[in-house]
Parts: C-alpha cells; sequence; structure tokens
C-alpha cells in the first residue's frame, strides 16, 4: 500500500524515537542522580518559580557557568519543570524528548538532502551512535542537547537561505555549550550543486564562524574565565588538531567496538534485545527501495576518471558528496573539546565524543548505501542486510549495557549512603570521611559515588546555619596508604590522595578524620590506620553523637525511596 510522503515521514521519525526510547531510556524510572547532577538538579528541584527564575536571570546576567551560562540555566529550568511534572522520572522525560527534537532534526536535514532511504539509516546511525554513552546523563541531556538542538535548527536556516538567523543560533550556542558550534561548517557541503561558488560561499561562511569564535575567546578572556584564560598557545593550537586526528578514529571505531562489548555483556535480556533488533532492521534494509546498482571494477575506475565518474548513477555520486560532508563533520565535532581526550571510551568523559554523532551518522548511511548499490541485483544484497542487521542489533544491544550501568550506579549509591550514615552518627563539625575504594562498587559508563562524593552528606542534613566547616566525605585514590600521611602528622586531602572536588581539599588533624573500609562485603569504620609504618589514630568511635539533624531534600531520594 502507498502512502503519502509527509506521512512516511511521520512514520520514520516514529519508528526512530520508539527505537530511541527503547536503546537508551526503557529503564529510565530507575535512573537516578550521577556526578554533576548532584551540584545542580537537587537545588532546582527544591525552588519556587519565582525563586528558579530570578536564579536563572542572575546566571545569565553574570555570565556565570564558565561564560556559557545557558547550559547550566537549562538545567536549572528543565529539571524544575520535570520534577513538578513527574518526580525524579520528569527530568529523563524531558531530556528524552529534547533529544528526540533532534533526531527529527537530523532525519528531516539528510531526507531533505538526500532523500528518504538514506535519511532513515542515517536517523538509525544517529539514535544507536554509542561513542557518546552520556545521551540520557541528565546534565547532558537538559545542558548540552539544547546546543545540539540550535546548530541542528541553524543548518536547517541555512539551507533555506535563512543566514542571518542561522549565524544567530549558532551565535546563542557559544553562550551555551559550544562543543557542536562547529558542525556548522558543513552545512553549505549539503547543497547538491558543488561548483566554484560553492567554494568560495565555504569560505566567506567558515570565515564568519572563526570570527565569531574569536569573538567569544576574546570576550571569555576578558571576564577572566578560568578555563578559557588558563590556556597557553601551545593548547590552543595543538589540541584541537590532535584531538581532530584521534576522535574520529576513535568515534568510528566504536562501531566495532560496542558490538563486541554487547557480545562480551550478553545476558538474557540484551540477547532478547539484539534478537528483536536484528529482525526489525533486517526487515527494514529488505523493505528499502533502492533499485541503483554499480559494479566494484566501475566504481574502481570512476576514483581514477573524472569521464566515468560522471558516467556513474546519480545516486552513487552523491555518495561521493556525503562522504565528505560526514567526514568534516566529524572532524569539526572535536576542535574545541579542550577539557577532555578526544580517545576516551567510557564514563561521562565520552562526551566528548557527544557532537560526532552527526557526522558519524552520515557515515554509516553512506558506507551502507555503498555496500548496497554494489550488491544489488546479486544474492550478496541479502547477505549485507544481515550483516548490517546484525551489527546494528548489537549497538541496540549494548544500549541496555549502558542503562544497566544506570541503573546499577544509582542502585549503589543508596545501598552506599544507607549503609554509611550509621557508621558516622558523629561527624560533625570540620569531620573529614574518607571511603576506601575497594569499599565501593564502580560502574563503567557513569560514576557511582565519584568524585562528587563531598556535595551528598551537606544535602542530605540540614546543618546549623552557623557550621562553619560541614562534615565532608571523600574517595580515596589507590595508593592512598603511602600518601595520605603528611610529614607533621596530619592528614592530607588533596589531588594525590583522593578523587574529589578540590575546594574540599586541605590538611587535617587525624582526631577529625573517619576511615571507612570493606570487610566481609560491608562497610567498616576503623579507629586506626597503618600510614608510612606509623599507626595513626583517627576519631573515635566512642565520640558522642552529634544531635539529630532534620533530613534535607536528598535524604529522601537517596534514603526514602523504596
Amino acid at each position: 500500500m502507498k502512502i503519502n510522503k509527509r506521512l512516511e515521514a511521520i512514520l520514520d521519525v516514529l519508528l526512530l524515537l520508539a527505537l530511541f526510547w527503547a536503546v537508551r531510556y526503557w529503564y529510565s524510572r530507575h535512573f537516578g542522580l550521577y556526578e554533576d547532577d548532584l551540584t545542580i538538579i537537587p537545588d532546582a528541584f527544591q525552588r519556587s518559580f519565582s525563586s528558579l527564575i530570578g536564579y536563572i536571570f542572575i546566571y545569565i546576567t553574570h555570565f556565570y557557568g564558565h561564560a556559557r551560562p545557558l547550559s547550566d540555566s537549562s538545567i536549572y529550568f528543565f529539571s524544575w519543570v520535570g520534577w513538578h511534572i513527574a518526580g525524579l522520572w520528569g527530568p529523563y522525560l524531558l531530556g528524552y524528548l529534547i533529544t528526540a527534537i533532534n533526531i527529527g532534526l537530523f532525519y528531516w536535514l539528510m531526507r531533505r538532502t538526500a532523500g528518504r532511504p538514506f535519511a532513515l539509516i542515517a536517523g538509525l546511525g544517529y539514535i544507536l551512535y554509542s561513542a557518546d554513552t552520556t545521551q540520557a546523563f541528565l546534565t547532558h541531556s537538559l545542558g548540552v542537547q539544547p546546543s545540539v538542538l540550535l546548530i541542528l535548527l541553524a543548518m536547517h536556516a541555512y539551507l533555506s537561505n535563512k543566514r542571518i538567523l542561522a549565524y544567530v543560533l549558532a551565535f546563542v550556542v557559544l553562550f551555551s555549550y559550544e562543543l557542536p558550534f562547529l558542525l556548522l561548517v558543513a552545512a553549505p557541503l549539503l547543497k547538491k550543486k558543488w561548483d566554484k561558488a560553492l567554494w568560495k560561499e565555504m569560505l566567506w561562511h567558515t570565515g564568519i564562524l572563526v570570527v565569531m569564535l574569536a569573538a567569544i575567546y576574546l570576550f571569555r578572556t576578558a571576564i577572566g574565565e578560568g578555563r578559557v584564560s588558563g590556556l597557553g598557545l601551545k593548547d590552543l593550537v595543538t589540541t584541537p588538531f590532535v584531538h581532530s586526528l584521534e576522535g574520529p578514529f576513535v568515534s568510528l571505531g566504536t562501531f566495532a567496538y560496542r558490538p563486541l562489548q554487547a557480545i562480551r555483556g550478553l545476558n538474557l535480556e540484551v540477547g532478547i534485545a539484539v534478537l528483536l533488533a536484528f529482525g526489525l532492521f533486517l526487515w527494514i534494509l529488505s523493505r528499502l527501495e533502492v533499485p541503483t546498482q554499480v559494479k566494484l571494477r566501475d566504481l574502481w575506475r570512476a576514483v581514477r576518471d573524472p569521464v566515468t565518474r560522471h558516467a556513474l548513477p546519480e545516486e552513487v555520486r552523491a555518495l561521493g558528496r556525503f562522504f565528505v560532508v560526514g567526514a568534516v563533520m566529524l572532524v569539526m565535532a572535536y576542535p574545541l573539546t579542550f577539557t577532555v581526550r578526544a580517545y576516551a571510551l567510557s564514563g561521562r568523559d565520552t562526551r566528548v565524543h557527544l557532537a560526532g554523532v552527526a557526522g558519524a551518522a552520515v557515515l554509516v548511511a553512506a558506507v551502507t548505501f555503498l555496500f548496497i548499490y554494489l550488491t544489488n541485483g546479486s544474492r550478496w544484497r541479502k547477505v549485507i542486510n544481515v550483516l548490517i542487521a546484525m551489527e546494528l542489533a548489537l549497538l541496540a544491544g549494548y544500549g541496555f549495557i549502558i542503562q544497566r550501568d544506570y541503573v546499577l550506579a544509582w542502585q549503589y549509591q543508596r545501598e552506599f549512603w544507607t549503609e554509611l550514615l550509621p557508621l558516622i552518627p558523629d561527624a560533625g563539625e570540620g569531620t573529614v570521611i574518607l571511603v576506601d575504594p575497594a569499599a565501593l562498587h564502580d560502574t563503567r559508563q557513569i560514576g557511582a559515588n565519584y568524585w562528587n562524593l563531598p556535595r551528598v552528606l551537606m544535602q542530605l542534613y540540614t546543618y546549623p546555619e552557623d557550621m562553619k566547616a560541614l562534615p565532608v566525605v571523600h574517595r580515596l585514590e589507590k595508593g592512598w596508604q603511602s600518601t595520605l600521611l603528611a610529614a607533621d602528622g596530619r592528614i592530607q586531602v588533596n589531588a594525590v590522595t583522593v578523587y574529589s572536588v578540590p575546594d574540599y581539599y586541605g590538611e587535617f588533624d587525624p582526631q577529625q578524620v573517619i576511615l571507612i573500609q570493606a570487610e566481609n562485603g560491608r562497610l567498616v569504620r576503623r579507629e586506626s590506620v597503618t600510614l608510612n609504618g606509623k599507626i595513626v589514630s583517627l576519631k573515635p568511635t566512642s565520640a558522642l553523637a552529634v544531635p539529630p539533624l532534620p533530613h534535607a531534600f536528598l535524604y529522601h531520594l537517596m534514603i526514602g525511596q523504596p
């Protein structure tokens, strides 16, 4: 049965959105707060609407948040709205919705420039992209995905000859999360006609974007923004170059590596997901209307001979353009990644690959159609369909492994604090609680009880306003036994001894320190510890407990949930 193009597009997008929900949000009701979330989101939940708007106004007008205030402001606003809609699950629903809009915008961008079949396969590449594993992480879905949305809108505006609007949208991104900004470089290349005029346009277009970047750099330098003013000339030159070489290879390499991880992490649930996804993807590939054929020898000749190249079918020649478009977008995803290594494969640091999703998806679609064109009209087409479907299915399966880590990380946090609090009833003013990493459970793709531990305890209880130094929990670094004791006999908390927030570094009297380790699978408190061959007495458990404190907001999320 034939359906009109508009309905066809709607059905395609609905399919992509359903698949994205399955591979990233299926277990979102069991997700919690992680790492950066714990700094902003509990505060956002507790504000009144007037307080929220007032805070966001001050945040933006004072250029807080590394002079890109729109990112944190988005997190505050969408967290608050989501919380009032559906509790802790609400922000995840809004995070999904923002990314869903991006999926729709990307699909339509590909459809208007490459046609429906290419757009559908590119859309699958987009939703299954797993170099970045932080799509559901609230800090990113609420604070970073809006920047991707603006850049995709800018690309649509550019192709619709609304260039001033495109540049305005792009400029706004520089006050949000700038990572996807340079994707706009590829906008002129999405035009079907490539001629000398295009290259002139490309030069002017790139120049405008560079000027915008330079203006923001000078602005951030002028106001003393630390991340920018701390960059030396060498970093400004070498980091974008190195990351633009490393990042694309890592990003594309995950299309081979994640399926292997899915196989290693295979269980009944992942296996069922892979089988169901395989059947769906095989059905999609078998129904693609792609009549174009090309022989490998003709393609090889066309690479060497421009005359032969013009004799190729238009769809095949268009693939060459999209290989270039995908490569440019993928390379442009990395020049602004100054703070994170471009070869990150696990955890929150994989945000370095966030902007690479569009370019990688275009390249995935281009490679897919190259194989389809080469095998059309032969029995090998079915083999290619099976191989591509299996690749995509394993990527879908890996999405459930990512979700498993998110569920476990929230569970581990709640278990840790539930077990820890009875051990530290005397944690009062100036107390430092150090936790042996061997006593903590870790997950690969999101941090549980990680660097942001210091910001949790102070949100579990309401401490007296006159308390000058709140009790703080730190995660110790590996090898802490040989570095923890300072020469003067004090306990040093710094970048060598703890993996924690620098705001709470210092040296402390051992009588202020509580050490938590594991014994027979349970947390235990030590009254003494051997450091550098010396037995050091710590805060005794017989110390008077502090008066019972009122439970703060985070207590009811971290401890109170079933």
